[in-house]
């Protein structure tokens, strides 16, 4: 996983469209676009065959799920894809596979990956014993703000616990970019303590608790704004960035597993900001 976020540059990285191969906001696939597709999602699930951690597998799987990254409106579609190709598959890595796309999606993408998953234990397909942990239920710990001295935003903090491990966020609300989540970074166990204990030393001021639901509200609110920001730049035809860091976990792919540990805790009942197209300066 990530290590300490280095520096706030999400701004700097709003032109970093994924998939080099749709054209436009549609996903228009033309024939070598969805053969490469499915190639990936082969090459995706045969990685499966290495993984020994329910979080790593969570994701790798978020890797593919994240392709539909600022288009919602086609995450249902794509995961279906993505379930029919696995357990065409039908070997271990691909129920691996299924079992981690059940604990990401919502509904109905939820039970199809289930019940995908449990035909290929019909058919006597063993999975590997980490996957266990996914059926675990997950819980909120612990949700911390920072508030930036300059007055430019704020550092979200949120731990979540499943079968006795912890993985968790920290992401930076940028209040200059219409509040995107920006420098969103993921860390597991010792690293999540430890990055916790940096942003304390970094911040001018300790990090406030807040409940679960305004730290659901806070981090949805900014995914949202950074997924449209990043919508407007392919609608509008500009040149992708390459990522600044190469071993980062890319923002899309934690955007996938972080929504679904959201999805565990409760939301209040106030509406999410509105945003108008944004500025792209």
């Amino acid at each position: 996983m990530s290590p300490v976020s280095r520096g706030r540059n999400g701004k700097k990285n709003k032109q970093q469209a994924r998939g080099e191969d749709r054209d436009d906001v549609n996903l228009e696939l033309d024939r070598d676009g969805f053969e490469q597709l499915i190639g990936d999602i082969a090459a995706t699930i045969a990685r499966f065959e290495t993984v020994d951690d329910p979080v790593d597998g969570e994701y790798l799987a978020a890797s593919l799920l994240a392709a539909t990254y600022g288009t919602p409106e086609y995450d249902e579609a794509f995961a279906q894809m993505f379930i029919g190709e696995a357990e065409k598959q039908s070997d271990a890595g691909a129920l691996a596979f299924l079992r981690c796309v059940a604990a990401l999606t919502p509904e109905p993408s939820r039970t199809a990956a289930r019940a995908a998953a449990d035909r290929l234990v019909a058919a006597g397909i063993d999975a590997p014993e980490w996957t266990a942990e996914l059926e675990e239920p997950t819980t909120g710990v612990e949700y911390l703000r920072w508030p930036v001295a300059d007055g430019q935003g704020s550092v979200l903090y949120g731990s979540f616990e499943r079968a006795g491990r912890l993985d968790g966020v920290l992401l930076f609300v940028d209040d200059e970019d219409c509040g995107a989540a920006n420098d969103l970074a993921p860390f597991l166990g010792e690293g999540l303590a430890e990055a916790r204990r940096l942003t304390d030393e970094r911040e001018s001021a300790p990090g406030e608790p807040i409940p679960a639901d305004e730290f659901r509200w806070q981090a949805q609110a900014a995914l949202d704004a950074r997924a449209l920001h990043e919508r407007a730049v392919v609608e509008l035809g500009l040149d992708p960035q390459e990522p600044e860091e190469e071993d980062d976990v890319p923002h899309e792919v934690t955007d996938v597993v972080l929504r679904a540990r959201l999805r565990v805790l409760p939301m209040p009942d106030k509406p999410l900001p509105v945003h108008v197209h944004p500025e792209l300066g």
